[in-house]
This record gives structure tokens, C-alpha cells and sequence, in this order.
């Protein structure tokens, strides 16, 4: 959730004579929550309020829960699309369209007792037939971008209307949490043949698209009446408005303006958001903003030694000081510390900067006079700038680095489908479960490992991992990963951030996914106090 935090102290940057925010963030969980001062705390809610979000991105234009690639796409499906399960505030996977589980005695079967009851936006009922014809669309159509997550899926049985049965190649504990996100979104198979479907997404959720005609300005939602779980939903907003502003201080202008109910703001951004009038909330992520690497594109970035030196030549801290308002964690690992997949003994070499020590060690790799890669990145702050300063950073080292700022779809085409840069950086938002990250950002076939490249000590874990059952044991493997991906240097990640939002006192239940998606599914907008 996000926790309403208040004004920030100050502190010198390490690269600047520069202030910084150095209030502790925390996450929690349950909905966030305005000043108790506020008249609007006491306020009823107004069922008939249009929620105005103002978002960063347009996630590539692509609301397809199985085709699209960009990690920030999950905030424009919640409202549209239920899961087969759910996640509660303490991490624990709950029921959603599947009211209920049951895993075999040898791991290979995940039978789902569906819910009664529920229909499509358009008019389909939902059933086990479609639970079966999503699954299978998910793991065979060409631009899936989810066939990692249910790679284990070898079969998907129809029992009963209400019933259907997975059958697994392997016992896999991350399965329901993947079912939990987009894998276990559920599309209207009547739409699946839909040329629009992009931009107009069929679900079961609480809200229908009724606009999605202008793709990176505007996404209108309406309640859906047909709900099955309404009763969630009696009080939250009728109309919500997901509006795509990139620009960071043109959203944080309008929405102090009351142009918008709420926005989401940068790390740099916190000490001005905190000097309006209007809510500061936080939720501490799972993710890390961190430079993806093409590992196969390039023969430099082939060799873990070159990898190991130009993690060597990151300033970590200087950039989170300079660049991020000091509130970005510097890590060298994907997880934070305080998670329980974060490997816990890395050493203070694992994100040491050091750039007589990266020098020498991109020489001893062969490369004493340096090499030449591209890096690209969306063409706005604190992006834009963070690769600005990670290129003027690995020049020192003799580095050359081509940069490509550009549109976010045309970044993400370029990286991920077209394959054609060798880096990109950005913010992995985190994921429901450790193993969706690993299949991601390490394993052959993941979305952000473009170039495929293979670790076979983390490929192993990797499957460990999915064998064994959630606990302690479970932890240490993905504990391993997180280490041996560091040892490897598997990407570049630079920090650990939290996720920011900036709203109305009169917003209240805004909430996000352990993933860190903004879920706007129950917002609520006080009405005139009584």
C-alpha cells in the first residue's frame, strides 16, 4: 500500500552541494491514507466521482495482458482484468476468479474451482473452457511475452464447467503467484480475434474500457455493472481517467493545480510534491532502476569480466544523490535488502566503485582501450538523465557509449523486439513472486534478456526453486540467484527505489500490487464533508 509520509530532512549530496531527502520510506499494508486533518478523512465517499490519474508512460500502447512487454502495462489492466487468484498486503495468494486450489500429492497438478456467476464485459460467461483457451493463447501465440511464466503448463484440462486442471513438467511453487498476475488474467475468448484488443481490453474486472481510441494520451474506464464481486466497489469512483503525461514536472504542476486527483512522481520529485498542500505516499518496491543488458549482441558484453568492470565504474551513490533526490538504495543486486529473495552477504565489494580498478579489469578482459556500445532510454527525467550520467561515468573507464533517448515505444521495440541496442535503462517495477523476475532478466526466452544469454548455475537454481516448496528452503535458493546473478553480473542494477504518489486529500484507497503496479480498482474520491 501506500503510507502518507511527511516532510523531508536535509543532507549534502556526495558528487554536489546539492539537498536531498533523507526520510526513511516504509512500506505497509492496506490503503493509503490523507492527513488526519483533512475534513475530506471524514468526507462519504462520491460513487458517482471520475477519478483523473495522470501516469508516466503509455506502456508501449499495448494493454494486451499476453502480448505486451513493458513492465508498467499491469497499472492500465488491473482495472479491466481479473486474475484467477489474488495477493493480499502480506504477500499470500488468495482467491479471485478461482475461489479455490488444490495441489497434487506429487506437485503436477493445480486443479482451480472457478467462481459461479461471471461474465466478460462482453456478455461471454466466464467458465473453465475459457480459462483453458487463455492459458493456451498465452503459452503458444507468437508475441506472448508470458510463455517463461507457464512454461511448466503442459496441459490444461477441462473437468467441468467450473473446474479445470493444470498439468505441470514440474512441481512449480511460484505458479499460483504467477496466476496472481498477468498469467492468470482472464480475456474474453471472444475477443481474442479482436484487431483492437491492444486498445481495448475485454475482461472480468470492476471496469470496462469505454475510450481507448487515443493510444498514449487516454484511457477512459467506466464501472462495470455486471460485476461479480460489486459489492467491493459500491463507494469507488464511477469513471476513471488514465491519462499518459511523461513529462514529470508537467504532471506534478497539474495534478497541485487539481487538473488531476492524483499522479505518480520521481524520486527527485518528493521535496516539491512535499511543499503542496495535497497527499505524499509511498510503498517501498520490490525492483531496482538498473541497466539491461543485450549480453549476446555485443562480444564486450558476452565476457562477465567487461560486465564486472563497468559495474565497477557505476557511482551508484552519487547518481541516487544527485539524480534520484538520495532516495534510491544503491545495490548491485535486483532485490532489496530488506526482501526475502535478496541475497543477504554480498560483501562492500559488491557494489564497489572503483574506476582505476574497472580500468584494469576491462584490460585484463582484453579490452585495454576500452569498446563502443548503444544504450538507450525513454526521453524523460530522472531516465534520460540517470543514462546520461551512467555514459558520462563509463566514458572514464574508456567506454563509448552511443546513446538512443527516445519515445518509450520506440525504446522498447528497439531492446526488446528489434534487438538492435545492447542496453537500456530503466526501472524493473519488481514482480509477484522472485521466480517471474529470474525468468524475465536471466533466463533464455525471458522479455528483458533479448539476447537469450544463458547461466547455467542460475538456470539450475532456477528450476530448484520452483521445486521446492514455500519456506526457508525456498528463500535460500532465491537468495543464491540474487548472489550469483551479482557474481556474474547479470545487468547492471544501479538502486533500490520506492514507488511515489502525489494526491488529492480527498483520494483515498489507493493501493498497488507487491509488483508495484498502481491499482486503481477501489479509489475512492470524498464528496462535500457533511
Amino acid at each position: 500500500m501506500f503510507q502518507s509520509i511527511g516532510k523531508p530532512s536535509r543532507r549534502r549530496s556526495a558528487l554536489a552541494a546539492v539537498a536531498v531527502l533523507g526520510v526513511v520510506l516504509a512500506g505497509c499494508g492496506g490503503g493509503g491514507k490523507g492527513p488526519a486533518s483533512s475534513e475530506a478523512a471524514n468526507a462519504p465517499a462520491d460513487p458517482n466521482a471520475t477519478l483523473r490519474f495522470s501516469f508516466a508512460t503509455d506502456a508501449s500502447k499495448n494493454y494486451d495482458p499476453v502480448t505486451a512487454a513493458n513492465p508498467f502495462v499491469t497499472t492500465f489492466l488491473l482495472p479491466a482484468y481479473d486474475r484467477l487468484l489474488d495477493i493480499d498486503a502480506k504477500g499470500k495468494v488468495v482467491p479471485m476468479l478461482a475461489e479455490k486450489t488444490a495441489l497434487s500429492d506429487d506437485g503436477l497438478t493445480l486443479t482451480l474451482t472457478l467462481r459461479e456467476g461471471v461474465v466478460f464485459h462482453d456478455g461471454t460467461p466466464f467458465d473453465a473452457t475459457a480459462v483453458k483457451a487463455n492459458i493456451e493463447r498465452a503459452k503458444t501465440a507468437e508475441r506472448s511475452t508470458l510463455k517463461p511464466e507457464l512454461a511448466v503448463v503442459t496441459a490444461v484440462d477441462v473437468v467441468d464447467p467450473r473446474t479445470v486442471a493444470l498439468k505441470l513438467s514440474a512441481p512449480a511453487a511460484s505458479l499460483p503467484a504467477q496466476l496472481a498476475d498477468r498469467a492468470g488474467m482472464m480475456v474474453s475468448p471472444q475477443a481474442f480475434a479482436k484487431p483492437d484488443l491492444a486498445l481495448a481490453p475485454v475482461g472480468t474486472g470492476p471496469y470496462r474500457v469505454v475510450e481507448g481510441g487515443q493510444p498514449g494520451v487516454l484511457v477512459v474506464y467506466e464501472r462495470f455493472d455486471e460485476y461479480w464481486n460489486a459489492s467491493t466497489t459500491a463507494e469507488a469512483v464511477k469513471r476513471i481517467e488514465l491519462h499518459i503525461q511523461l513529462n514529470p514536472e508537467t504532471r506534478l504542476r497539474s495534478t497541485g493545480a487539481g487538473e488531476f486527483d492524483a499522479t505518480m512522481i520521481n524520486l527527485d520529485q518528493f521535496k516539491a510534491a512535499s511543499d503542496t498542500k495535497l497527499q505524499v505516499l509511498s510503498q517501498q518496491g520490490a525492483g531496482a532502476f538498473q541497466i539491461y543488458l543485450n549480453m549476446s549482441k555485443n562480444p564486450a558484453l558476452a565476457k562477465p569480466e567487461v560486465r564486472a568492470a563497468l559495474s565497477m565504474a557505476l557511482d551508484r551513490n552519487g547518481i541516487s544523490q544527485a539524480l534520484l533526490g538520495g532516495q534510491c538504495t544503491p545495490s548491485a543486486q535486483i532485490f532489496p535488502k530488506d526482501y526475502w529473495a535478496a541475497a543477504p552477504d554480498l560483501g562492500p565489494d559488491a557494489a564497489k566503485f572503483d574506476v582505476a580498478a574497472a580500468k584494469q579489469k576491462l584490460a585484463d578482459a582484453g579490452f585495454p582501450d576500452g569498446f563502443t556500445m548503444s544504450m538507450t532510454s525513454v526521453n524523460v527525467a530522472p531516465y534520460s538523465t540517470v543514462t546520461e550520467a551512467v555514459a558520462a561515468q563509463l566514458r572514464e573507464i574508456g567506454v563509448t557509449v552511443e546513446l538512443k533517448i527516445a519515445e518509450p515505444a520506440q525504446v522498447m521495440a528497439g531492446f526488446v523486439a528489434q534487438k538492435s541496442v545492447d542496453s537500456y535503462v530503466s526501472l524493473w517495477p519488481g514482480a509477484v513472486d522472485p521466480a517471474q523476475t529470474v525468468a524475465s532478466l536471466y533466463l533464455p526466452g525471458g522479455p528483458l534478456n533479448p539476447g537469450g544469454a544463458p547461466d547455467e548455475e542460475i538456470t539450475r537454481l532456477a528450476a530448484e526453486g520452483q521445486a521446492t516448496p514455500n519456506g526457508e528452503a525456498r528463500e535460500k535458493v532465491y537468495q543464491k540467484i540474487a548472489a550469483r546473478a551479482v557474481a556474474v553480473t547479470s545487468h547492471l542494477p544501479i538502486c533500490s527505489a520506492p514507488l511515489l504518489l502525489m494526491a488529492s486529500t480527498k483520494v483515498r484507497g489507493l493501493t498497488s500490487t507487491v509488483a508495484g503496479a498502481i491499482d486503481l480498482r477501489a479509489v475512492k474520491i470524498a464528496g462535500s464533508a457533511p
